[in-house]
């Protein structure tokens, strides 16, 4: 079944789930959040199946697909807005001392994407060091 996710993520353009470094910055504001919110995110985050990486990394979307078409759980809303919003903004370094800068955005309520100050595609694999992420909600 894996397998199959992750052949049709490719064919849409994208992959299966979060990469290394995505995982622990959602993994960290997942930590910072209170207790109901932690648990939307978290199962939001378990939903997505789709992940589409725009410029180099700079945009990351994340999508859950069912039936060919994007699904919105209700459930999963971190909050009753049904605008953009940004949830957290952080900052990390990686081995080599290269700086990062970026944010988490919800849409519509619901977690949606990562955006960084420069290309990730080269870091997907890394883990963020002297992470400082706040929340921004």
């Amino acid at each position: 079944m894996k397998l199959f996710r992750s052949i049709a993520a490719l064919l849409r353009g994208g992959a299966p789930g979060f990469s290394v470094l995505e995982s622990e910055l959602l993994v960290e504001a997942q930590r910072r959040l209170d207790a109901g919110r932690a648990d939307q995110l978290k199962r939001r985050v378990e939903s997505v199946n789709l992940v589409q990486r725009l410029d180099g990394g700079r945009e990351v979307n994340a999508y859950s697909i069912k039936n060919g078409k994007p699904a919105f759980d209700e459930s999963l809303r971190l909050l009753g807005e049904n605008d953009e919003r940004e949830l957290a903004k952080f900052s990390f370094r990686t081995s080599d001392g290269r700086h990062y800068k970026g944010s988490i955005w919800l849409v519509n309520g619901q977690l949606f994407s990562l955006e960084f100050d420069n290309i990730t595609e080269h870091i997907l694999d890394c883990h963020p060091l002297d992470l400082d992420l706040s929340i921004c909600i």
